[in-house]
This record gives structure tokens, sequence and C-alpha cells, in this order.
């Protein structure tokens, strides 16, 4: 049997629109670029990408719906358009790819459902960076139980100290690098938290950048399980750190330049029941009842890349297999957005709805 090619078309040809355009044009055996929507007639004709050199462009979603035989629509829009013209390509009876932020707030996620539910199998999320090489590893090292039991969690980015000033520094476009690289990290932490989020405290400031938008916060999760979260991003430090480190009751594991490096406990090493003693320590600072061993590792991130997330989407919506990221994941990273605002008393998404 043939196997089935499902024709995309992309709305929004901007930097996100076009990664989208080069992931899916590496899987020829599965998808068939058809179509490209964008309201500037620049990207469409002298910027166009070479990807769609050869499809139908079209100045607008509506007129792409109506494109012959499109199976699925990508969306690389503004994010206050996502939802919006997601309902409308579910709609249509298309698959419908939305990018993050997949919403600006749970009730506007909400209604995405309740169409998903109408049509199975067409809505999904684009959160690529679950599958990070680095992040695949960090994951599976955690899950070997290298660390112990994992207490802490710190997951960080930095953009650059940059005065950006385009729209996604905007709040009526709910800009910013909580709405834009929040639902990556948020994401990341809670397939480590392994546990529903209990508490939240959050600092969201705007800093330097030229928009009124935030460019720099911090979230950080406490989980049912205790484990702790802190997920930090910044537009405004000169001098980043570590993106990410896992600390657990038998060692640590970090993620820094390209490198995952674990110092951990010999597996050999089994700690005895101690009782503390009111006796003065040594001189130096330790325990004086035993002695400990600890290995120190460096691991290969898989050989993989994010863009796998389309043969995940490919495999539930024509194989009917389910893809490990799920819409009720989805929703509680927004969910976690959402909170995280209102704990700093801000609703970016009310200057939307208005």
């Amino acid at each position: 049997m043939k196997k089935k090619i499902l024709n995309v078309g992309v709305v929004g040809l901007g930097r996100i629109g076009r990664n989208h355009l080069q992931e899916i044009s590496g899987f020829p055996d599965m998808f068939k670029i058809v179509a490209g929507a964008d309201h500037d007639p620049e990207r469409l004709n002298a910027m166009c990408p070479k990807e769609l050199q050869n499809a139908a462009k079209y100045a607008s979603l509506d007129e792409m719906l109506k494109h012959p035989g499109l199976d699925m629509v990508t969306i690389g829009t503004r994010h206050p358009d996502h939802v919006p013209m997601a309902l409308k390509v579910l709609k249509a009876g298309k698959i419908a790819v939305v990018e993050k932020p997949t919403a600006t707030s749970v009730a506007e996620f909400d209604s995405m459902l309740a169409a998903a539910k109408k049509h199975p199998h067409k809505l999904f999320l684009r959160h690529n960076r679950r599958f990070e090489p680095a992040f695949v590893k960090v994951k599976e090292l955690i899950d070997s139980g290298l660390i112990g039991e994992v207490q802490y969690i710190k997951l960080y980015r930095s953009v650059g100290y940059c005065r950006r000033n385009d729209w996604m520094t905007m709040p009526e476009f709910y800009g910013g690098l909580l709405s834009n690289w929040g639902p990556h990290l948020i994401d990341q932490a809670l397939q480590l938290l392994e546990s529903p989020v209990k508490d939240l405290w959050a600092d969201i400031r705007h800093v330097i950048s030229i928009g009124t938008c935030d460019d720099h916060f911090k979230i950080i999760l406490k989980a049912e399980n205790g484990r702790l979260a802190d997920i930090e991003v910044s537009g405004a430090n000169a001098m980043p750190g570590r993106e990410m480190e896992i600390i657990g009751s038998r060692g640590a594991i970090c993620h820094e330049n390209g490198k995952i490096t674990a110092r951990y406990l010999d597996p050999c090493v089994k700690l005895k029941k101690l009782k503390p003693h009111p006796e003065n320590p040594p001189l130096a600072y330790g325990n004086f009842d035993e002695q400990l061993y600890f290995v120190q590792s460096e691991f290969q991130a898989p050989n993989l890349h994010a863009s796998v997330l389309w043969k995940y989407l490919y495999g539930e919506a024509v194989n009917g297999i389910p893809s490990p990221l799920k819409l009720e994941e989805g929703r509680e990273v927004v969910r976690v957005t959402e909170e995280a605002f209102k704990f700093c008393g801000l609703d970016p998404a009310a200057r939307i709805r208005k």
C-alpha cells in the first residue's frame, strides 16, 4: 500500500514559519509543502522561502484553506492569532499545528480543546524542545536513578543581552520572554517534576528591551512529590550560566556549553545510617564518620533533532499512534504561564481581549 503523504500549508512566513518549512521538508515521505500564506507580499515574492518556490501562495489563511487537497496547516503567526487560526483550520476539517505559545489563556486553550473533541487527531502543539537532545539525555539519566531521588531542577536560558524592539516586546501581541521562551522550559520542567504542581512563585520584569514586555523572568514550581523546578530566562544577562542543573540525593547533572556532565556517588557506596553528635567537627567541613567516593562522567546527547516531533505528529494523524505531546500537557503549560502572570499582578491577555 502506498504511504499517505500529507499536503501541508504554512501560515506566517517569518522566522518561525520558515523553521516549520525547513523541518517539514526533512520528511518528504510524510509531508509535501503545497501552500504558504502571509499578509506581507514581500514574503510571498522577493523574500519567499526556497521551500515555497513551487507552492501556491496566498495572502490569507482563509484563501489558503480553499487550496485543493490541503490536509494540514502549521501556524507560525503572531501570538494572538494562534488559537483563532487553529479554530478556523479545525472547522475546515484540516490538521492544525499550533506554534507556542499555544494560547494566551486557559480559557482560550479550552476553546481549542472543545474543537479538537469534534475533530480527533487533528490538533497538535509544537512543543519541539521536548525533544532537544540534551534534555532527552538528562531525563534518561534521571530516570536511570544515577543521581538518586531528584530534589531540585534548574532550567535556564539566555537570549543574550539585547535591547529587542520588535513586536515580540509589545503587550498587545502577547509578547515578552515568558510568552516566547517560557512554554519551552515550563514544558520541560513539568516533564521532570513528574507530579502535579501544587505551588508557584514568579518574578517577571522588564529590564532593557525597547518594548514594555518582560525580558527577564524566574518561576519556581513546587510539585506534590516535593520536587522543585527553578525556571529562568533572560534577555538582560551579559554572563549566562548553565542551561540545566539537576540535584539529586546521590549527585548532580548539568548541561553547559553543549556538554552533559554528572558527578555522583559511586554506585558501590552505601550510605550508612548515622546519628548527629555534639562533638566538635574536624577543622575541615564535612562528615568525620564516613568517606564518600564520587564518579564524574561526561555523556553524549543522542543523535536526535527536535524536528522529530513531526514524525510523532504524522504517526498519530495518519496511523492513530498516540503522540507523546499530549494536549492536556499543553494546557498545563498555558495554565502555569497564566498563573505566573497573575502572581505578579499581570494580565497581558487582557489587552488582546479588548
